[in-house]
């Protein structure tokens, strides 16, 4: 039977993972948000700067990921499914910064970088900080063997 503290955990990063897909819909960078970047910008630096073709390949669909998987790890109070929705998260927020500022196109600075993106690195410290609070899973074996009591009768 889960715990109070668990079940409080796994609610506080479903609301981390939420926040890291939030953050998609504010702007990142120029004036854009994430769903408008195209997802090329995480594996290309010279991609052309227009917009993303659809959500689907923006930058918003692995952050769109995250809260399914935030959601359904804080359903099922699963770790694992938490710790892959941060990883997710956090690749994608490190790649992409990476990629902007190696981009030689683009003269872009830690100052360049708009709320967007502030948003979800803090909600996804927000998720690490739920699952480390849910505590690790302690598989409980069988206990110490009962004496046997032998009936007299």
């Amino acid at each position: 039977m889960p715990t109070r503290r668990r079940i409080l955990a796994a609610t506080l990063a479903a609301l981390g993972a939420l926040g890291t897909t939030a953050g998609a819909y504010l702007d990142w960078f120029g004036d854009r948000p994430a769903h408008e970047l195209p997802l090329e910008r995480l594996y290309q630096s010279d991609i052309a700067s227009g917009p993303a073709s659809s959500y689907w390949n923006s930058m918003a669909l692995p952050l769109a990921v995250v809260g399914a998987l935030g959601v359904l790890g804080a359903l099922l109070l699963s770790r694992f499914v938490l710790v892959l929705a941060w990883v997710i998260a956090v690749a994608t927020l490190v790649t992409w910064a990476v990629m902007q500022t190696g981009d030689d196109a683009v003269d872009a600075g830690l100052g360049d970088v708009q709320v967007g993106f502030w948003v979800s690195a803090a909600a996804s410290v927000v998720l690490l900080i739920g699952i480390v609070m849910m505590g690790r899973d302690r598989v409980r074996g069988p206990g110490p063997a009962e004496p046997r009591v032998d009936d007299p009768t």
